[in-house]
């Protein structure tokens, strides 16, 4: 008789339950109005991400700027920021008198190796006929040497600044030459105004080419050990979020920052010409697929700045509907504060509370949002 009196063990599902604020009771035709589903969480293969942030950049050599090679005054400076520019294109034009000289220079020079050579020459032959003493040919030839040189040293610094050595031979001298770029891209900044007088190292603007552009990733030590080299990244840039490239990751940087993050490099696989650097991103770091519990899109709330999903109780009894002799019966359901993982093809990764049993509760799969809406005091038609 004791044995029998014994209390038996309480079902997984009580047939009531206390009701708080996180517990709303809906009937049978707020279920079907709001087209609540019940299912249970399911093991699903989802892409395992990193969610990181960080900014298009080019490297050092891509970064110029664009200097005046020979002083002088400048003449011409048709440029803005933001403007784009094409390797070759003139950028300025700068006036030297010097330059002048240096042609100059250069001409005489040539005239006086033409003189050299033939002396050279008549030397050689009476140094070989033992007409002439050792010493006068070998004067000869340390001069004709020494014009080669001055020659070909004149002729480098013009053609440095672009000038066809050529043209000094025709007594066509100029005291301009033009500063041109060195590489296409944009024009980030003008340092310097038409007639101001430049030395070799004034900077008069400054050039950032596309060449060699890559994205700067920052992550932070705790994802550090699950990124690799080669590893597949989707970028989103915040001047087209709608729109999504595909890189890989190059170069993990092992110098830690202040705030324990890393610089993580990641080449595009089409860069595009119109990118510009310094643009901000969110990119997602692909870690594989794995399996994981999961829920449709629609058995997630979001809001609070949390995610919660709904347990389903037991039928709560019945209550009284619109007619005294109808009776419907009533559902009972718990929202419960969930964490979110990845989503993908509609569905998310929930990581559950350790007290939730996959095999024997049960939960929202679609409607979540109507039940949020009922336990929120928003009400719902009978």
């Amino acid at each position: 008789m004791l044995a029998g009196c014994q209390q038996k063990p309480a079902p997984t599902e009580p047939a009531t339950a206390p009701f708080d604020s996180t517990t709303v009771e809906l009937t049978a035709t707020q279920l079907r109005l709001g087209g609540v589903t019940i299912g249970r969480v399911s093991y699903r293969p989802l892409s395992a991400v990193i969610t990181v942030n960080g900014r298009l950049a080019v490297p050092a050599g891509s970064q110029v700027s664009i200097t005046a090679l020979q002083g002088g005054f400048v003449r011409s400076l048709p440029l803005l920021a933001g403007q784009s520019v094409q390797k070759g294109q003139v950028l300025a034009r700068i006036e030297n008198l010097e330059l002048i000289q240096l042609q100059q220079d250069y001409a005489e020079t040539w005239g006086r190796l033409t003189y050299v050579e033939t002396e050279y020459a008549r030397q050689r032959e009476l140094s070989a006929q033992n007409a002439s003493a050792l010493k006068v040919f070998q004067q000869t030839t340390a001069d004709r040497t020494a014009a080669q040189a001055r020659l070909r040293g004149l002729a480098q610094r013009l053609r440095l600044v672009g000038i066809d050595p050529a043209t000094a031979l025709d007594g066509s001298f100029t005291a301009t030459y033009l500063v041109r770029a060195p590489l296409a891209g944009v024009i980030t900044g003008v340092l310097a105004n038409r007639g101001q007088f430049v030395q070799p190292a004034d900077v008069i603007a400054q050039l950032t080419s596309n060449e060699g552009l890559y994205a700067e990733l920052t992550v932070f030590e705790n994802d550090l050990p699950r990124i690799r080299v080669d590893q597949p990244v989707r970028l989103r840039l915040t001047t087209a979020a709608d729109a999504e490239r595909l890189g890989r990751i190059s170069l993990i940087n092992r110098a830690f920052e202040p705030d324990r993050s890393v610089r993580v490099v990641v080449r595009l696989d089409r860069p595009g010409p119109h990118l510009l650097p310094n643009t901000f991103l969110t990119a997602r770091i692909d870690l594989g697929t794995r399996r994981v519990t999961a829920l449709p899109d629609e058995a997630l709330v979001r809001a609070d700045g949390r995610q919660y999903i709904f347990l389903a109780l037991a039928d709560s009894g019945p209550a009284r509907a619109a007619s005294d002799s109808d009776t419907t019966t009533t559902r009972a359901f718990r929202a419960v504060s969930v964490r979110a993982g990845v989503s993908e093809n509609g569905y998310s990764q929930v990581m559950l509370p350790d007290s939730f049993s996959i095999d024997r509760q049960r939960v929202v799969v679609k409607g979540a949002y109507a039940l949020w809406s009922q336990l929120k005091g928003g009400g719902a038609d009978d």
